[in-house]
């Protein structure tokens, strides 16, 4: 049996957030709608904002960020995103200004509408160095290394990664190499380097562009010390506050109560977050049976098949949200895994039948004592 013998292009269940699924939604309608006022907003409001997602692990919410990430790229520069994660570790704000960067700096797209820009301020310039732009007068050395990067050779290029990526270690004759002579080492330069960077990407142009900065995992701030906790607040606050127009600003946080959120942002940062959050709740049985529905419906290849649950029956997936609802709470991921559990046991049995998974087929498979055992809602 493949696939296709179940009406399904791709296999539709992913137990952790895959990139290239970025274009798939699946239930939480409420969650849409406030997504979508987002990126209508965006365009229309100059206004910086600074938005707060928060949800217990396994709800959906890197995949949240995937998604907008995609939607932002439909529409044509108006949004442009960066997707980073909070360090595990953390010495300071350098380590989140890496990640930050390296998210510039991998995406080819990007890299190539940075070069573009610096160009097109050059034309503008009449004559002027682009490094001498006010946008960048804290850190001049953002146009230099975004040059050498354009210029495209090897040496060059990798250098000028090291240096806007605030590497440690490079030698004094690759700095000269992309005309450089300071290094990106204080929370400062950090700031001054990130900022400069925001400037050039919403810059010009004859549309209003907003840059979206989405910072996942941020609950792990409260990992760190405090004194550090409190450079790392205080150094995105201080890049929040000097571009009062055309940031949009998510932080998410993995954690059960919002009351945790309170505790972990600063008062500063709280006081400019907006003042709806976007909140993953668990899934109740009906938006459960939701998601499951809008989720074969992503990968039908034949769109008018009018079983919406197939390849299960209606009292197959009752009986798998049945089995999860006795011990756990309902959440995507939970959800994909027993359904992927269920569907890939029946292929090894089917005997090339495609009739829908029974009921029973469903409780036998699940009997399993230790099935599950090492998930929990804690983690």
């Amino acid at each position: 049996m493949t696939l296709d013998d179940y009406n399904l292009s791709e296999w539709p269940f992913r137990t952790t957030a895959d990139e290239n699924f970025a274009f798939i939604w699946a239930g939480r309608p409420k969650t849409k709608q406030q997504l979508d006022r987002l990126l209508l907003k965006m365009p229309l409001i100059p206004k910086s904002s600074l938005h707060i997602l928060w949800a217990n692990f396994g709800m959906g919410k890197t995949h949240t960020l995937y998604h907008l990430k995609y939607r932002c790229q439909q529409t044509k520069g108006q949004i442009i995103p960066i997707y980073a994660v909070m360090p595990k570790r953390s010495t300071g704000f350098i380590e989140l200004y890496r990640e930050i960067v390296q998210a510039f700096l991998g995406d080819a797209e990007l890299r190539d509408y940075l070069g573009r820009q610096l160009v097109d301020l050059g034309q503008n310039s009449k004559g002027a160095s682009v490094a001498m732009h006010p946008m960048f007068s804290k850190s001049p050395g953002v146009v230099k290394a975004l040059l050498a990067i354009r210029n495209g050779d090897i040496e060059e290029t990798t250098a000028a990664q090291q240096w806007l990526t605030a590497q440690p270690g490079l030698p004094a004759w690759a700095m000269n190499s992309i005309g450089v002579n300071y290094r990106i080492k204080t929370p400062e330069d950090a700031i001054n380097a990130l900022s400069s960077l925001i400037n050039l990407v919403v810059s010009g142009g004859t549309r209003q562009k907003q840059l979206l900065l989405m910072i996942d995992e941020f609950q792990r701030i409260g990992e760190l010390r405090p004194i550090i906790a409190s450079q790392v607040n205080s150094s995105l606050h201080t890049v929040f506050n000097a571009h009062p127009t055309k940031l949009q600003m998510i932080l998410t946080f993995s954690v059960g109560k919002k009351e945790n959120v309170d505790y972990l942002l600063s008062a500063e940062l709280k006081s400019r977050a907006e003042p709806q959050s976007i909140n993953l709740d668990v899934l109740s049985r009906e938006e459960a049976v939701g998601f499951l529905a809008d989720l074969f419906g992503q990968f039908r290849i034949r769109k008018d098949d009018p079983r919406p649950l197939y390849p299960f029956s209606q009292a197959a997936v009752n009986a798998i949200l049945r089995t999860i609802g006795q011990k756990k709470s309902l959440t995507p991921r939970r959800i994909n895994s027993y359904a992927s559990h269920v569907l890939s046991e029946h292929m090894v049995i089917a005997n090339d039948s495609v009739n829908e998974i029974s009921e029973a087929e469903v409780i036998s498979l699940l009997s399993s004592a230790e099935l599950g055992e090492l998930d929990n809602d804690s983690q």
